[in-house]
């Protein structure tokens, strides 16, 4: 059975990720689909505009057969990060193809453009210093750094992301092949509506109020207004008093959280000092060498405990969000590979280690629910039972 495997947020589902899939699936003639997806936070650091849930049954409803849940402290990385550990774990579980968006560039060339990167890494990283040492945010530098190599038609945030899904299977000698597909319709970066059919998740979330239905499958935009109606919208400032709390009245060292890097405690501490608000706060957080996401990341990373040890741990066990019945029939052929958890149950067969990452993606849910005034522990009471 050929496996294919697309790393996402879905946030929401829209017409372009339902156009990504079934051209994997016609092209490459496999038999199953799975995703890989952030639980209910996000890269950017934000909380996702649906619950992991919800998703992950939209994602079912639209042609996947199993979603994975990808543990919190990945999602919340920078690009390098979440893209390795990501693949790390679908490589354990015998993927043939990773499929993922890219946009300015067709296939062939993107391959091309991306090997030529992977080959001169030397190049890049010493670039990379010296953007760095003048003062740019990492992303920035690295940007740059690539662009002198590649030409700046390769840089977005998308194929930045797929050049590092390559760099991912280059560094583990992995047999998952990459494929390429060319975005349509709409630019990721896009945060407008251009298109009767096709807008970025990001244009979709700026725009909710307004006519969205034709851009998303119908059953993606009945569960987003479903859920709409029920739960409470997410206000930032709640991570933000937590945050507060943590830094200025726990005093929480930050040195061993994920995003940290030396002198940023200080910097913060003295921007929550003199700023109540969160947007007061992250208009004045962010500059040239500290980028919006960096610091969303770092708040969630310091609320939730995630330190960098995480990064070290050998994960061996995959958290299923959603499945249908074709997903039971190769659970044997995982089990083989990883330790599946579907129930909390299941969860009493991981080791330590194992164990630890699974409470911290308990613990991002527990903050999420609190968010949206839903119970706690939501994880270990919603019915987890295969779709047709």
């Amino acid at each position: 059975m050929k496996k294919l495997a697309i790393i996402s947020e879905f946030n929401p589902f829209h017409n372009g990720h339902k156009y990504l899939l079934d051209k994997a699936k016609e092209e490459l003639a496999c038999d199953f689909a799975i995703s890989f997806m952030s639980g209910d936070f996000v890269q950017r650091g934000e909380p996702a505009i649906i619950d992991k849930f919800i998703r992950a049954q939209t994602a079912i409803e639209n042609g996947f057969d199993l979603v994975i849940e990808m543990p919190n402290f990945i999602s919340l990385q920078a690009a390098e990060f979440f893209a390795f550990k990501s693949i790390e774990i679908l490589n354990k579980i015998g993927i043939d193809y990773l499929c993922f968006g890219i946009e300015n560039l067709d296939e062939k060339d993107f391959l091309e453009k991306a090997k030529i990167a992977i080959n001169n890494y030397n190049f890049i990283n010493q670039e990379l210093k010296k953007y760095l040492a003048g003062g740019l945010s990492y992303t920035k530098a690295l940007n740059t750094a690539i662009a002198r190599l590649v030409g700046d038609d390769f840089i977005s945030a998308n194929n930045i992301l797929a050049l590092e899904y390559m760099k991912a299977l280059h560094r583990l000698d992995s047999q998952i092949k990459p494929y390429p597909i060319c975005r349509i319709g709409s630019l990721n970066r896009d945060i407008f509506i251009n298109d009767k059919c096709y807008a970025s998740s990001t244009a979709i979330r700026n725009n909710i109020s307004s006519q969205i239905r034709n851009l998303m499958p119908k059953t993606s935009h009945k569960n987003l207004s479903n859920f709409l109606k029920i739960y409470d919208k997410i206000d930032d400032e709640i991570f933000y008093k937590i945050f507060t709390y943590k830094l200025i009245v726990e005093k929480k060292a930050m040195t061993d959280i994920i995003g940290y890097e030396e002198g940023i405690e200080n910097y913060l501490i003295k921007l929550v000092d003199k700023n109540r608000y969160f947007n007061d706060f992250i208009n004045k957080a962010t500059s040239t060498r500290y980028t919006k996401s960096r610091i969303s990341r770092l708040i969630l990373n310091y609320i939730l405990d995630n330190s960098f040890k995480l990064n070290d741990i050998d994960i061996n066990f995959i958290k299923i969000l959603a499945y249908n019945k074709t997903s039971t029939k190769i659970f044997k052929d995982f089990n083989d590979k990883v330790d599946i958890v579907i129930n909390k149950s299941d969860s009493n067969k991981l080791d330590q280690d194992n164990l630890i990452i699974f409470q911290k993606m308990i613990n991002a849910s527990n903050l999420y629910n609190l968010a949206i005034g839903r119970e706690i522990n939501y994880d270990y009471i919603h019915n987890n039972k295969p779709f047709k």
